[in-house]
């Protein structure tokens, strides 16, 4: 017994405080360290997407039919490249298609009788103008005829005055004087005759003239009528065309085809339904969406950011760094979205390509630890204590 207690109090006695005291000093210095991080480092706060995604610059083109009808013809392949007004699809328009021929050929048989339509005025016009030169120089004859029967018929009126004395007077037979007066009524009713046949003449002409100018203007009327139903077809066959147009889809955009409905030969497709889209051709770009606390006010154009694809591990590939391009001001289904621009030099191990999902991390400020977890303590202090209240209500 006296032996192990000796042998104890010399233990005790080698025994020294040095190791106790480096461990206390090392664990100084690592507190010390700590809360000198803590409260004078710097430190990134970044806020990360809800969701994210690269999308070309313009918004893909969803690709819809027109018209119903169904498909006698496709040309839609995923990842085709298309131009601008290109054939995708085909639809069944053989009943505008009959009607357009038959417009086309009432088009053809229109103009030879419009042309002879033509000819007919022409000829009618022609002899409209001979026949009023035969009418007026039959007019003018007569009228000259009229002129020398008026002056034979005063002379007869002078020489009957005359002999009417010579017979007053015994100088000449009664028988004489009757006859000279006779001479003087024929030549006075032969310039009537002359007259009325003047006026027959012009009365003559003037209904050729109304009957030859009735006869074209029915002419004209005519062609008028074949000009109007030559616009009413070329009206009628631009309608078709257009029509059938509607039953044709074309690439609205140039770009590669994103999506493709299963609408194969013989298919029908409703109006309006959707047979694929088109992604145009551009720049990339990231678009992300925040809660509006989030980013309103902290996340401005400019800043840097970075993404982190969702197929691709990032500790393998890494990230792709970013900009921020635009941040939206309404908010949409409780969500604020951003667009970011890529940094077209830091992504050559990735594949990018429109639609890949991802996160988005922005950086938005530079603080210390202690005044973050100031920060976390405050919003946790201010937050409102929720209390159930009972009113009972009293009986009367």
């Amino acid at each position: 017994m006296a032996n192990s207690f000796s042998r104890t109090c010399r233990a005790l006695e080698g025994d020294s405080s040095g190791y106790a005291l480096l461990a206390w000093a090392l664990a100084s210095v690592i507190l010390c360290a700590w809360l000198a991080w803590f409260a004078l480092v710097e430190v990134t706060v970044v806020e990360v997407s809800q969701s994210a995604r690269l999308e070309v610059e313009r918004a893909a083109h969803p690709v819809a039919a027109p018209i119903g009808g169904r498909v006698i013809s496709t040309s839609l392949r995923l990842g085709k490249k298309v131009g601008a007004g290109d054939v995708l699809m085909e639809l069944d328009a053989k009943t505008e298609r009959l009607g357009l021929q038959e417009e086309r050929a009432r088009l053809t048989t229109i103009p030879p009788q419009l042309a002879a339509i033509e000819r007919q005025i022409n000829d009618r016009e022609q002899a409209a103008k001979r026949s009023r030169v035969a009418a007026s120089s039959a007019i003018e004859q007569a009228r000259s005829r009229h002129r020398e029967a008026l002056s034979t018929a005063r002379y007869a009126e002078e020489n009957y005055r005359r002999v009417r004395q010579l017979a007053a007077s015994g100088r000449l037979s009664e028988i004489e004087a009757l006859r000279i007066k006779t001479d003087a009524d024929k030549a006075k009713a032969a310039a009537d005759a002359l007259s009325s046949e003047i006026v027959r003449l012009v009365a003559s002409a003037d209904q050729s003239a109304h009957s030859d100018h009735a006869a074209m203007e029915e002419l004209r009327r005519e062609s008028a009528k074949l000009q109007g139903q030559v616009e009413i077809s070329n009206a009628v066959a631009a309608r078709l065309r257009q029509n059938i147009e509607k039953y044709v889809i074309r690439a609205p955009v140039s770009g590669k085809v994103g999506s493709v409905s299963p609408f194969d030969v013989g298919a029908f497709v409703n109006i309006g339904g959707v047979v694929g889209s088109i992604i145009p051709d551009g720049k990339l770009k990231v678009v992300a969406e925040f809660p509006p606390a989030r980013v309103l006010g902290r996340v401005q154009a400019g800043q840097s950011a970075r993404m982190r694809l969702d197929g691709f591990p990032w500790a393998q590939y890494g990230s792709v760094s970013l900009k921020v391009d635009r941040v939206a001001a309404e908010i949409r289904n409780n969500l604020i979205r951003v667009e970011f621009i890529p940094d077209s030099q830091n992504h050559e191990r990735l594949f990018l390509q429109h639609g890949l999902p991802g996160t988005v991390e922005v950086a938005v400020e530079q603080t210390t630890p202690a005044m973050l977890a100031l920060r976390a303590a405050g919003q946790m202090l201010t937050k409102p204590v929720g209390m159930n209240i009972q009113i009972a209500s009293a009986a009367p």
